[in-house]
């Protein structure tokens, strides 16, 4: 085996031994990745999320590519104004997910999700962001506790995902 590909088993495992508020249930995080596919390299910032861990600043993209850039930049500095944070563990290549800080909770089975989390796509699909973004409430467990909307819903409903706590009554979205 090739070192980048050592280093990038190596790293992927090091995500993996440190599961704690940043960790996405298997059923759900093979949903996002499409089981079977291997992890890309772990993104650092929202544009890293669409353009790739390797993208050059100073190459010029279509201008689809440069209007979705400014659109993702646009919804992680909204968000991250309101408290969430950036999970540079769970965002990849084509995926940008942020979880809130405030809703972290311990659950004695790994198969629940210990935060409230939202992230988007883009990969190109028709589900893909700007068109949509998803979310799962602290305490989702699976595929079914996944919500999928417009960004314009999520921002419409944004202060009662917040308020969610594990056990309360899920907010009506959408």
């Amino acid at each position: 085996m090739s070192r980048h590909s050592d280093a990038k088993k190596a790293r992927r495992k090091k995500r993996r031994d440190a599961r704690d508020t940043r960790w996405v249930p298997d059923q759900v995080m093979d949903s996002i990745l499409k089981a079977g596919e291997p992890a890309e390299l772990a993104a650092r910032d929202v544009v890293e999320s669409v353009l790739g861990v390797d993208y050059a600043p100073d190459d010029e993209y279509p201008p689809d590519v440069v209007e979705l850039v400014r659109a993702a930049t646009v919804f992680d500095e909204w968000i991250a104004q309101r408290g969430w944070t950036f999970d540079t563990d769970f965002s990849l290549e084509g995926l940008a997910s942020w979880i809130y800080p405030p809703s972290v909770t311990e659950f004695d089975d790994e198969a629940m999700e210990p935060a409230t989390r939202v992230w988007f796509t883009t990969s190109g699909d028709e589900d893909d962001f700007p068109e949509r973004v998803s979310f799962a409430l602290v305490g989702a467990a699976g595929e079914d506790d996944i919500r999928r909307v417009g960004p314009d819903v999520l921002i419409e409903h944004i202060a009662a995902i917040e308020t969610y706590r594990d056990g309360d009554a899920a907010p009506r979205v959408g």
